[in-house]
């Protein structure tokens, strides 16, 4: 009985250390999310930006030439947290109700985050950043399965203010106000700060954590520390069309786009920089300098985040992903949210209300066409960062074609967890995504997936199924078609040409859409919230004719 009870107590034992062992082999996963980032905007991906942080990443794992979100930022948050298409997550428009579930603007029950999922599986789960997926007290990040939470909000980089007029909305800390004194903090700081400060706490523990770091940056207003802006003066009086050919030219030499890639066509209502007076390149290269401050900024703070990580001995053990919500925005503040009056101080300046618009998001999404909000590869294409010293091997750039949806099944086979069927007596939505973890870990090219890939937002509609991209701009109902093999800057539609491609993949387009939850724009166009007809026409400029322009 004695020697029976040892040899039992020894296997116990031995069960709870392999249990604590695979506890600590699982890897922490990091989901590091920009705002308004473009596809050309980091050095990685041919900027001129100083991105020392994240281009060690990229040049120590890999980057993908094809990764995709959904155009804008709730839709695209909604997406990423939950594995779900945006509609159905419950965020098909933006964090607005406009009376249908696949509407209602914050994250349904049925739709689990990453959070929820992994610490049902045993993660510590964090968020510190900008969340967006909430509404009417709901599916708030505490309540969504984060044990801990730094929630800040889009606004004034240097004072806890929203766009709406200016009022005061703290950010919250574990569900809890947290006050910050204006003009003391820098919103990018404050959010890196306390990622850092969950690593150094959770490394300590034997539990792996993850952590979504979502930086507001560079989302406009555009605000900067001074020493930042300072590296960047006289960078960009060249104006955007030299830094686009610049920008081009490198990528194609660092192998991010094909060497027979064709630039897409300039939008004609995009300024002529040769016309502008001097004063007016002036005042237009000060606000590059300081959108690049920004983004210098935020990866200063991800360098601190790699500082944490090898100071307590888990980077060897941590996937880092770091992606971008939406392509550069094209909106004018001088004609939104009442700019041109908000605006009190020089840009960058805590009374600035101002945004990269239009003209430099031109170069931001270079090679691509179209801007934020727009189906377009400049409004769905995000740069992609993976490393992982001990998986992912180093310097390599691979087509992909991954999607925002291909994260949650992606992290849940990464961490051996398992997806509930059933979840607080609710039987969750079925996973759409593909795992991305051949293409990262093996040799495989791109995300291998029997189905297109499907977008729509405010009437905007897209479909791709292998080199084919089918793509609608509302208010046209009328479908173009791309060869993106050929033509990733969109140049040459060729739907006339192929009208047998165009019936099936619409067919395709509107089985997703039904099955999906999407109705025509037209039945909701009436409940559309008046600031988001005006953000439409935001985006349009009109041309210089020699004369002034305001700010």
């Amino acid at each position: 009985m004695k020697k029976s009870f040892l040899i039992l107590l020894a296997l116990t034992a031995l069960n709870s250390f392999t249990v604590d062992a695979q506890k600590k082999q699982r890897p922490n996963i990091i989901l590091i999310l920009a705002d308004d980032l473009g596809y050309s905007d980091l050095g990685a991906y041919g900027s001129e930006i100083q991105t020392p942080n994240l281009d060690k990443l990229a040049n120590q794992g890999i980057r993908l030439k094809e990764f995709y979100n959904n155009s804008i930022c709730a839709p695209t948050r909604a997406s990423i947290l939950t594995g779900q298409y945006q509609h159905k997550a419950g965020v098909g428009y933006f964090a607005n109700d406009l009376g249908l579930p696949a509407y209602q603007g914050y994250l349904n029950n049925e739709s689990l985050t990453l959070a929820e999922v992994l610490k049902n599986n045993g993660y510590t789960t964090l968020l510190s950043g900008k969340w967006h997926v909430s509404g009417k007290g709901q599916s708030l990040p505490w309540q969504r399965g984060f044990d801990r939470s730094l929630m800040a909000n889009n606004g004034s980089y240097f004072d806890q203010g929203d766009y709406n007029g200016g009022k005061k909305q703290p950010y919250f800390q574990d569900g809890k106000p947290y006050p910050l004194e204006a003009g003391k903090f820098y919103q990018t700081d404050v959010v890196t700060e306390q990622a850092v400060k969950y690593i150094d706490e959770e490394a300590k523990k034997d539990k792996p954590f993850f952590l979504y770091l979502a930086y507001t940056a560079p989302h406009w207003p555009l605000h900067a520390l001074p020493e930042d802006i300072a590296k960047y003066k006289g960078k960009y009086d060249q104006g955007w069309d030299e830094l686009r050919k610049t920008r081009f030219e490198k990528q194609k030499d660092l192998g991010i786009v094909d060497k027979k890639t064709i630039l897409s066509v300039k939008d004609d209502d995009i300024y002529d920089w040769s016309r502008l007076s001097y004063d007016q390149r002036h005042q237009w290269a000060a606000k590059m300098e300081v959108f690049s401050a920004m983004v210098d900024r935020m990866d200063q703070g991800i360098g601190k985040v790699l500082e944490q990580l090898k100071k307590s001995g888990v980077d060897e053990n941590t996937l880092i992903v770091f992606i971008s919500d939406n392509g550069a925005p094209a909106e004018e503040m001088i004609k939104w949210h009442n700019g041109a009056t908000r605006n009190t101080g020089p840009v960058g300046t805590i009374g600035s209300y101002e945004s990269q618009s239009k003209n430099w998001s031109y170069a931001s999404n270079t090679p691509f066409l179209a801007f934020k909000d727009y189906m377009y590869e400049g409004g769905i294409s995000s740069p992609f960062i993976a490393w992982f010293p001990s998986k992912i091997k180093a310097g390599q750039i691979r087509q992909g074609t991954g999607h925002i949806i291909d994260l949650a099944p992606t992290f849940y086979e990464l961490a051996g967890a398992a997806y509930p069927k059933k979840f607080n007596q609710i039987t969750p939505n079925t996973l759409p995504g593909k795992s991305l973890l051949p293409v990262l870990f093996e040799k495989q090219d791109t995300v291998q997936r029997s189905e297109p890939l499907f977008w729509e937002r405010a009437g905007n509609r897209a479909a791709r199924l292998g080199k084919w991209k089918l793509v609608s701009h509302w208010p046209s109902y009328a479908w173009e078609l791309y060869n993106l093999e050929d033509d990733r800057g969109e140049t040459q539609n060729i739907a006339a040409k192929n009208h047998e491609l165009v019936s099936k993949l619409s067919v395709k387009y509107f089985e997703w859409a039904k099955k999906t939850g999407v109705v025509d724009f037209k039945i909701l166009e009436d409940k559309e919230p008046q600031s988001m007809k005006d953000f439409r026409k935001s985006k349009i400029q009109d041309p210089v004719s020699g004369g002034g322009f305001g700010f």
